[in-house]
């Protein structure tokens, strides 16, 4: 189950009410609280806060295995905080402070220096904080704290760096023009209380961020900073396979050096949502194809009770997928994909919402009133019947597991998260906080539900088409806002108490046992079968996570018929969209026991399930008991075509950037066909054809199983044999055949964007490579010169906020990747500054030192090598081998072997033979956006294809 209270925003306020720190005198300059943290009874890392002599309470993890070291630091300080006249104001703060400080002068020292020691970086601004977060590894943990710190401290705000970012924030403000979280966003900024600072522009542009006559921006962001960055507000995070004792001298060392301001600051006082600004109706119109019911609540902030879980147990019951709850009736009915409730308590500030989203049908759309009147009538039962300590106690008992057996993904993104909660939350519960609930607060949850009502709503329908008369600005959203009538509170109300609904059912799959049943794996059993055409099966121990009580299984029905032409391949999609529709009860009494399981296709069924041992096999086989048996009927069909469509236009309405992308995923998966044709093949189909469909994937199937972890070796070889014995024992399967790059082609695919925005991916694969040696050396060359791309075209040309260079496969074969997404440039242009980079990426390439060429290299390395972080970390390395049927599961093996003999020669070379010379496939994905009044230009001298329907059938015929 999905963490209940992880909060996005973060205000100021919690943290003044915050338990203080306890501490004890040293003889450093840092104090070290005495509060223990909670942590996990399987957790063996260690923990720490300390507070440095300027103020910031820093939190340092020691961590033996840790594969890198991470570090974030954080400020209670976000666009709340933005000056009127300089609306985004902390977000282009975000963005300076990195652009060069007084010890570290060049904008882009951080960036190489992570990169030349397998790091990387990012920030990030919300309405009440801003946080900067890294990873690098080990050995490089100081000189990449040392260069964040003085950035933070001792900015340089260059001027000449002023428009570039300006330019920066703006291209990230037209990325979110096309974003309908964005769009949400702003619409609702405008239509609550206009005296609150959430009212405001929160992300900035090129209009908002300027010279003002009573306002000159540079000392606006000067002044900001001096502000609001003060270290007494601070938190920082420190996170690496060093001794506590180390880590605190680091961050003294760091993070103590940064400067001290005596400000006070102002709290927020306004309440972002007022009676005037409730019981209203909202319509908007996405930049996505979707519909969308949105309600939302206001709530206090309730931050201080965050161990009651009272808004958290609501939610709770409102999602649950039981037999005739809300979510069951409504889907059963074809009214709804999905319906999502929690609680943000701080989203503005001093104040929250609770919201409820439901994703619509088309039919849902048409019968909005009923949909409302039936989430009032649950409601009403949950005020009446609901409130029982039984579901409580089951809500605990999940949290408490998820808490204890949690798989922690060492990545930056981790200590962001941390680095928020120490911001938010008293010291002990910096890493339980989200998982505690030891107060049924009876009385909290019977206000809340008294306090949803339909005359404190705001109620958002989100579809194309919606009448509108208002666009919120700088995004340009249509809406309209009106009151929700007394008529029509009152019809609503009415066929609400006509309505029947039952509570959830206890959870049959939270587990009670957690028994070890693994034996070693034998080294022998990696290479003792080879690739059956009748089937595999394989299990394997796993050798980091033996005492845990969890279990991967993968179970795979194969076939050569379910890709082989559009039909087959559309009829499979729906028919799995509608089986995911039948599992939805068990699919989510599973996720919340711990157990994630879903259907995929691998060249034909896929049921998948990892988590909690104690029921898996069990679900897998209620998953295929279902699909086997669920009633197909014209209804049905007719819902999941509507779906299907509308995923189809969700692609033609990708941004920019993910256009572009489309066409490589296309061409190195699968058969593909394009969506024209994808439209015409699910007109065609019928009820009998997906009956029949069905039938042929469940009998004319080969059986393939892999299981791994704590699991009976014997009950899961019983379950393999159960199936196959299902099945027709004539067939056999052989795997897709797949190619490699060995002539020199050049291809171009042009795609029109619905937004604005413009974008040019240019690839290059060179012949004559294998798989393992060409994906090495272009993943070695991405890591090497993507900060000198970024910094050329980026930070200094400002082409576009996405600049990205990546390795990238085709199917047998991997190359070098460039990808810029623009608004002010198009195509053709974006390519005349790629060709004048290309021989400086090589002349800085021949200038590296053998020194700095091993730095790069083993930083991946040593990555490579480390025991994995995590039990599904440890089965992936297994996955992929067995999606692409390798059964001597030795890829990484040998990846690794190739690796350590690459020189730098050889990346040269790559690159000359890619990039340079042109010697295989050169492809370029160009995107042309909607800008009518302007002529764009495309890429000229590429063979121009329709789609990658034909490029990939003339690649994969060479």
């Amino acid at each position: 189950m999905k963490k209940l209270c992880r909060c996005l925003f973060l205000c100021f306020a919690s943290l003044l009410s915050s338990i203080p720190l306890l501490v004890f005198a040293t003889e450093q300059s840092y104090s070290v609280s005495n509060v223990e943290i909670n942590k996990s009874e399987r957790d063996d890392r260690r923990y720490e806060v300390i507070r440095l002599i300027n103020g910031i309470n820093v939190l340092l993890i020691s961590d033996e295995k840790a594969v890198k070291s991470l570090g974030a630091l954080a400020l209670p300080i976000g666009s709340l905080y933005d000056p009127k006249l300089q609306q985004g104001l902390a977000h282009y703060t975000e963005h300076m402070v990195l652009m060069g400080s007084k010890k570290y002068p060049n904008p882009s020292d951080f960036s190489e220096y992570l990169s030349a020691h397998a790091g990387s970086y990012n920030a990030s601004t919300t309405l009440n904080r801003t946080s900067f977060y890294f990873d690098v590894e080990n050995s490089a943990f100081e000189g990449a704290l040392d260069r964040l710190a003085d950035a933070i401290s001792e900015p340089l705000f260059d001027p000449k760096y002023a428009d570039k970012e300006r330019n920066a924030v703006n291209s990230e403000f037209t990325l979110s023009r096309s974003n309908d979280g964005f769009r949400i966003f702003q619409t609702d900024a405008e239509t609550i209380n206009q005296n609150h600072p959430a009212s405001m522009f929160s992300g900035g542009n090129l209009e908002t961020l300027s010279d003002k006559p009573n306002s000159q921006l540079h000392k606006e962001l000067v002044d900001f900073h001096h502000k609001y960055y003060l270290p007494d507000i601070m938190s920082g995070v420190l996170y690496s396979n060093q001794s506590l004792n180390d880590l605190a001298q680091l961050a003294e060392k760091t993070f103590g050096r940064i400067q001290v301001n005596k400000n006070k600051i102002q709290k927020i006082n306004q309440s972002a949502i007022t009676k005037e600004n409730v019981g209203k109706i909202i319509y908007m119109e996405p930049a996505q194809p979707k519909k969308v019911l949105y309600i939302q609540f206001p709530i206090e902030n309730n931050l201080d009770k965050f161990a009651d879980k009272s808004d958290e147990y609501i939610g709770y019951m409102i999602r649950n997928r039981s037999p005739n709850t809300l979510f069951d009736k409504l889907q059963k009915q074809g009214l709804i994909e999905s319906i999502n409730a929690y609680n943000d308590p701080i989203r503005y500030g001093t104040s929250g919402v609770f919201s409820i989203y439901v994703n619509l049908t088309d039919n849902g759309l048409d019968e909005r009133d009923r949909v409302l009147a039936s989430i009032f009538s649950y409601l009403k039962l949950l005020k009446k019947e609901g409130i029982d300590k039984r579901y409580y106690d089951e809500l605990q008992k999940v949290l408490a597991l998820e808490f204890k057996y949690s798989d922690i993904t060492q990545d930056m993104s981790y200590v962001e998260y941390l680095s928020d909660q120490m911001l938010l939350y008293p010291t002990q519960h910096i890493l339980d906080a989200d998982y505690v609930a030891n107060h049924f607060n009876k009385q909290a949850i019977e206000q809340r539900l008294e306090s949803l009502t339909l005359k404190n709503a705001r109620i958002w329908f989100i579809a194309p088409n919606q009448k509108t008369d208002k666009r919120a600005k700088f995004l340009d959203v249509p809406y309209q806002i009106e009151n929700i009538s007394t008529s029509q509170i009152n019809q609503i109300m009415k066929e609400a108490d006509q309505l029947q609904f039952s509570l959830p059912l206890f959870n049959p799959y939270i587990p009670d046992r957690f028994e070890i049943d693994q034996k070693p794996t034998k080294e022998e059993q990696l290479i003792n079968q080879p690739f059956n055409p009748k089937g595999n099966y394989f299990h394997f121990a796993s050798k980091y996570f033996a005492e845990d009580p969890k279990a991967a299984v993968i179970l795979s029905l194969r076939n050569n018929f379910v890709d082989d032409n559009v039909k087959n391949q559309v009829m499979f999609i729906t028919l799995n969209y509608l089986v995911k529709r039948q599992l939805a009860t068990l699919n989510f009494q599973a996720d919340v026991a711990g157990i994630f399981i879903g259907t995929f296709n691998d060249s034909g069924i896929e049921i998948t399930a990892n988590g909690f041992n104690q029921h898996i096999l069990a679900l897998i086989e209620a998953t295929l008991a279902t699909y086997r048996t669920f009633d197909i009927k014209e209804e049905d069909l007719a819902l999941a075509k509507s779906w299907y469509l509308e995923r189809l236009d969700e692609a033609d309405h990708a941004n920019s950037n993910s256009l572009a992308m489309q066409p490589i995923y296309a061409i190195t998966g699968k058969t593909y066909f394009n969506r024209k044709d994808k439209r015409q093949a699910i007109s065609t189909v019928t009820v009998e054809d997906l009956q029949n469909f069905r039938q042929q994937l469940l009998t004319n199937s080969v059986p393939y199983m892999l299981t791994f972890g704590n699991l009976s070796d014997q009950q899961a070889l019983e379950l393999y044999k159960t199936v196959k014995n299902h099945l027709n024992s004539d067939i056999e399967y052989y795997p897709d055949s797949t190619w490699d790059i060995n002539h020199q082609i050049n291809a171009i695919i042009t795609q029109n964007a619905v937004s604005s925005d413009n974008a040019l991916f240019m690839g290059f694969v060179p012949k004559g490579y294998d798989k393992i040696a060409s994906g090495n050396i272009s993943m070695l060359l991405s890591q090497i010169i993507y900060p000198w791309f970024y910094d050329q075209l980026r930070s200094n040309e400002q082409l576009g906020y996405i600049v990205s260079v990546f390795s990238f496969d085709i199917s047998n074969s991997s190359g070098i990747g460039f990808l810029i997404q623009s608004n002010e440039h198009d195509p053709a242009y974006l390519n005349e500054r790629y060709q004048a980079f290309y021989p400086v990426i090589l002349e800085r390439l021949n200038a590296l030192s053998d020194a700095e060429f091993d730095n790069y290299k083993q930083s991946i390395l040593n990555q490579w090598m480390m025991p994995a972080q995590t039990f599904y970390e440890e089965f992936g390395d297994y996955y992929v081998d067995y999606y692409d049927s390798l059964f001597k599961f030795d890829t990484k093996r040998k990846s690794i072997e190739q690796f350590k003999l690459l020189t730098k020669n050889d990346v040269i070379e790559f690159f000359k033979q890619s990039v340079i010379q042109q010697n295989g496939l050169t492809i370029a994905s160009e995107v042309i956006g909607n800008q009518p009044d302007k002529e764009l230009n495309h890429v000229k001298g590429l063979t121009p294809y329709q789609n990658a329907a034909e490029l990939q059938r003339v690649l994969s015929s060479l």
